[in-house]
């Protein structure tokens, strides 16, 4: 036997803890049956050692067989996951216009609306989908996807009638600004099946209105924060703060400000990293000035962000835990659906022509802007196959990792916090345990 390449021990008092990656298992250890297990790794067979605790941590990965290639188990689980059958995955852009002018967005934004003959072909190519899936899962998106909101909801209506009478299950969230998310909104979004909504609010209401303003200037904030005290109670509602060294700062007052709206418990909250790369052109992220946080400095600001909201009460992602093939781009049964019917694969390249994949008109048809993607190896990447954060991660974002500017930002955070956040994996499993 031997120790799992993929574990973090932490100790807590008259314990450890052990995390495995691959399982996603924590398994309490005794601290006087460490230096025991070691020992008996090491071959020593005469050490007093827990038959029990032995299996558990067997059972949990933790202890594997010596011939045991883990970096070929998760190449199965990455290769299953990415060719996953069973579940097809929409993310539909039913406007690439937008009512706000954030100066980090990096799409190229033009005012199309999803119009009638394009919602035919997308619902074409669902009937030739849906005899082979047991899932349908959309994802509403943009621009800002409720600027497109007919669209929005006579596609419900026609994608919920075709899973019903295909037996088939059917799942839905939306990506939106949150300006147009009234409480008469949330209403009819929920009743065809839109059960989560992600609204992003930038700190406090000075800081918020600088970097999520109207077209024209006029501030969010207040609008903003009136429609999530109204529809948190419709939807489930998580509010995520986009992060740089223009607003790392801030938050905390954004947090008690959400609190004292009466918010705690109510609404989930999660920070994200904001990452501007040049280049694209028409896109106010190509001229973006505020210097955006490396990773690892990301990752300790994102710690410190979760402690002060679970603290307040907030619910917060759980920490990472085992995955396959991570996202819509490198998975071959999930597409995204452009307002013109164009297809992409990342939602990173939503509005950029040079990364169109195909069109409704002649899908699928292979290419090299699709292969790219569906042919992304995170296992060719010596750093990744090396990284304890491999199978939480699985070579993380691609389009990141693809572009050499941003590459950095290609990785989970579990890469530069692992201890921290396997802490608060075993906080929470000892809060369920009792």
């Amino acid at each position: 036997m031997k120790e799992s390449g993929y574990n973090t021990w932490v100790a807590d008092g008259p314990r450890w803890w052990v995390h495995n990656g691959i399982s996603g298992r924590i398994v309490a250890v005794p601290a006087g049956q460490r230096e025991p297990i070691r020992l008996f790794l090491a071959g020593h067979d005469d050490v007093p050692v827990d038959v029990d605790l032995l299996h558990d941590l067997v059972a949990a990965q933790v202890l594997i067989p010596d011939a045991a290639d883990e970096l070929d188990l998760l190449r199965l689980r990455y290769a299953a996951t990415r060719r996953n059958p069973d579940r097809f995955h929409l993310t539909v852009v039913t406007s690439l216009g937008c009512n706000f002018d954030c100066p980090y967005c990096f799409e190229a934004k033009h005012p199309s609306l999803l119009d009638g003959t394009v919602q035919e072909r997308l619902l074409r190519l669902v009937d030739r989908k849906l005899p082979d899936v047991r899932e349908l899962a959309v994802l509403w998106y943009g621009g800002e996807p409720l600027v497109g909101l007919p669209a929005l909801l006579s596609l419900s209506d026609e994608l919920r009638a075709r899973t019903d009478a295909a037996g088939v299950g059917y799942s839905a969230g939306i990506i939106t600004n949150g300006y147009l998310l009234t409480a008469e909104v949330a209403g009819q979004l929920r009743d065809r099946g839109v059960t989560t909504a992600q609204v992003t609010v930038d700190g406090p209401p000075e800081v918020h209105d600088r970097r999520r303003p109207l077209a024209g200037g006029r501030g969010t904030f207040d609008t903003l924060l009136a429609n999530i005290v109204a529809v948190a109670g419709l939807i489930d509602v998580t509010v995520r703060v986009n992060l740089d060294r223009g607003n790392a700062g801030d938050y905390p007052r954004l947090l008690a400000i959400l609190a004292a709206a009466g918010l705690a418990g109510r609404v989930g909250v999660h920070p994200a990293q904001v990452v501007t790369p040049a280049g694209r052109a028409g896109a106010p992220s190509g001229s973006y000035r505020v210097d955006c946080l490396p990773r690892p400095e990301y990752a300790s600001v994102e710690q410190e962000f979760l402690r002060q909201a679970e603290a307040l009460g907030f619910a917060t992602s759980a920490p990472p835990g085992p995955v396959g093939a991570p996202c819509t781009a490198v998975r071959d049964n999930e597409l995204i659906v452009g307002s013109r019917g164009e297809l992409y694969k990342c939602t990173e390249t939503v509005g950029d022509p040079a990364e169109v994949v195909g069109n409704l008109l002649d899908w699928p048809r292979a290419g090299d802007r699709l292969m790219k993607w569906l042919t992304y190896d995170p296992f060719g990447d010596e750093e990744c196959r090396s990284c304890p954060a491999l199978p939480v991660c699985m070579g993380g974002c691609a389009y990141h990792a693809m572009d050499p500017r941003t590459r950095d930002s290609r990785c989970s955070t579990f890469r530069f916090r692992r201890q921290e956040q396997v802490g608060r994996m075993i906080a929470r499993h000892a809060q369920k345990a009792g």
